[in-house]
């Protein structure tokens, strides 16, 4: 699957690409059954350890999760840190229809970035609204200069109502990190997401992303960004991947390297998930259910009092 040169300007121009119809829903499938089975995995392992009494089976995929977090409240931040990467996501991460257009970014030499995320987005959970943000905020200063563009993929019509991304047309073309304050001290301390304060935001449109199932939006690491409140009655779910070129940086050195994708020196070379797809990049805490996130790069990076514009955009 290629793109036509409209679009690749388009998405060096704007910062962010909207891709129709990239994944026939039934494509889609096997992926949110391997989804259904952490949710169920999730579940027995709550109610064997008496956090729960029921295992909600009775609710399909875009309601059980809800159900599991209203019994156990963190229940779909578990999901999201999870860090266990499984067969179908790696399926469609290295789909060719996606390195295709990769491909077209990057050229032939192709490495997905340590940093995936499966987004379990259940109706108003603060836990799953990101605010404002750039991506290479959450990454070791220095490496916002490594080009890493990020395909968001919803597993569901993706609307204003249900919580879609939005984002900040051009934006990106300011070439660097905007000043970012970690959510968690202005009082949400269960929270590990960083933010732009309003005064910090850069001028522009404000782009709402509604996107049809099947559809991928292309995002610059640098583009701010954020999703919204799902105000449905149905989960959002949604993936975030991401790619760059091997051997430059990628932000977190000495946590998890990324993993070569596609390569021009053998047409025929097949990734190697072992091992890699087993290690997370977060450090985890004692508690197999505690749903707190720490250790990540981002805190270290903005833990700082000296928040100033003047500071971060030294960066």
């Amino acid at each position: 699957m290629r793109l036509s040169p409209d679009q690749l300007k388009q998405y060096h121009d704007d910062g962010f690409l909207i891709v129709r119809a990239v994944f026939d829903r039934q494509e889609l499938e096997p992926l949110k059954e391997e989804i259904n089975g952490q949710v169920d995995e999730l579940a027995q392992g709550l109610l064997r350890a008496g956090k729960i009494t029921n295992l909600h089976e009775d609710k399909d995929f875009y309601h059980r999760l809800t159900a599991l977090e209203r019994d156990y409240p963190g229940a779909a931040v578990l999901i999201h840190i999870g860090g266990i990467l499984r067969p179908q996501l790696a399926a469609v991460w290295s789909s060719p229809k996606l390195l295709d257009m990769i491909e077209q970014l990057l050229g032939s030499e192709i490495v997905g970035h340590p940093v995936w995320n499966l987004r379990s987005k259940t109706p108003t959970n603060s836990l799953a609204t990101v605010p404002w943000h750039q991506d290479t905020a959450y990454l070791a200063e220095g490496c916002e200069h490594t080009f890493q563009p990020t395909a968001w993929i919803p597993l569901i019509d993706a609307d204003a109502e249900n919580g879609t991304l939005q984002v900040i047309r051009g934006a990106h073309r300011l070439g660097r990190v905007l000043p970012h304050q970690l959510e968690n001290r202005k009082g949400n301390k269960a929270s590990w997401y960083l933010y732009i304060d309003q005064a910090d935001l850069p001028p522009g449109e404000v782009v709402t992303c509604n996107m049809p199932m099947g559809s991928v939006l292309l995002l610059n690491q640098l583009l701010p960004h954020r999703s919204t409140e799902n105000y449905s009655s149905r989960i959002r779910w949604s993936v975030d991947l991401r790619w760059q070129r091997p051997g430059e940086r990628h932000g977190l050195e000495g946590v998890k390297d990324p993993i070569l994708m596609r390569t021009a020196a053998n047409p025929e070379y097949k990734i190697d998930w072992a091992g890699w797809a087993e290690r997370g990049r977060v450090q985890k805490p004692k508690d197999d259910f505690d749903p707190m996130v720490s250790g990540g790069p981002w805190m270290d990076r903005w833990s700082s009092s000296d928040l100033s514009p003047q500071k971060a955009h030294q960066n």
